[in-house]
């Protein structure tokens, strides 16, 4: 029996469009397909205990200051266990707690440290290219402490109130603390004033005047930059523009460290 023309209009149609598929596939070139498979991703993994800081801008001084990339920041400084484990040794005065920041460490091997670190993470794949483990710029040691405040510290003016955000000389017992014991500051930083001073990469110049993006420092020096106050010192110390600085191949019992995952600076920086 025939179909009737309203049957076999769809269906020659069908039969046409499953011929063209059909001959399309057979029109492909035999082999592998020419796109070659991606390479694995990196895995960006920022530890748990750094924060990110947004890029912005502050006042400094005499200048304006502008950071253009995110950084992270460690939301502590670097404990004595956190070295140890890395370097194999201790160099701090005050130990018996793995929690307490490290000290007596120089900034030559401050630098070794974050070198040894980005190696590792480099290694296990969590580091995408350019960015590495470092100290901070002092452009970024300011701006993360001030954490978007203008006052003499994250919580104001007012020294009377730093027992609750920092370990100075009027409640520190003469000793550092294990860190994050107390509060921190807008970007959830740990003791950014007090505890332990914090080297930064900077070597120690007077600021010129205008505004900059990205101020990395002079490119050679004397003496390399801390910042931040500690437990040794009054509170009037620890503000946020307060700098000191020190030969970089000095340790004393009263600096440690903060570790930032950024951009690579410059060689020789």
């Amino acid at each position: 029996m025939n179909p009737d023309r309203n049957t076999w209009f769809p269906l020659r149609a069908l039969l046409l469009a499953s011929a063209a598929v059909l001959l399309a596939g057979c029109e492909r070139p035999a082999g592998p397909s020419a796109a070659a498979p991606s390479p694995p991703a990196i895995r960006f993994e920022p530890p748990t205990n750094f924060v990110l800081i947004k890029a912005g801008g502050f006042d400094q001084m005499n200048r304006r200051v502008s950071l253009s990339r995110d950084f992270w920041m460690g939301r502590f400084e670097v404990t004595q266990g956190e070295y140890e484990a890395l370097m194999g040794q201790n160099p701090s005065h005050f130990t018996g707690d793995p929690q307490r920041p490290v000290e007596k460490v120089t900034h030559v091997d401050a630098t070794r440290y974050c070198a040894q670190l980005t190696a590792r993470e480099q290694a296990a794949g969590r580091l995408p290219a350019g960015y590495v483990y470092r100290l901070p710029t002092e452009a970024e040691w300011e701006y993360a402490c001030r954490a978007g405040s203008t006052n003499h510290f994250t919580f104001g003016d007012d020294e009377a109130s730093a027992d609750r955000y920092a370990w100075t000389q009027e409640n520190s017992d003469g000793s550092s603390h294990p860190v994050g014991l107390k509060a921190p500051n807008a970007w959830g930083l740990h003791d950014v004033h007090g505890n332990v001073w914090e080297w930064c990469e900077d070597w120690y110049a007077d600021f010129p005047a205008g505004a900059v993006t990205d101020p990395v420092g002079p490119p050679n020096g004397k003496f390399k930059v801390f910042r931040g106050g500690g437990w040794g010192h009054e509170a009037k110390f620890a503000r946020a523009a307060n700098r000191f600085m020190m030969p970089p191949s000095n340790g004393i019992y009263f600096v440690g460290f903060r570790v930032v995952l950024g951009p690579a600076l410059a060689p020789g920086r």
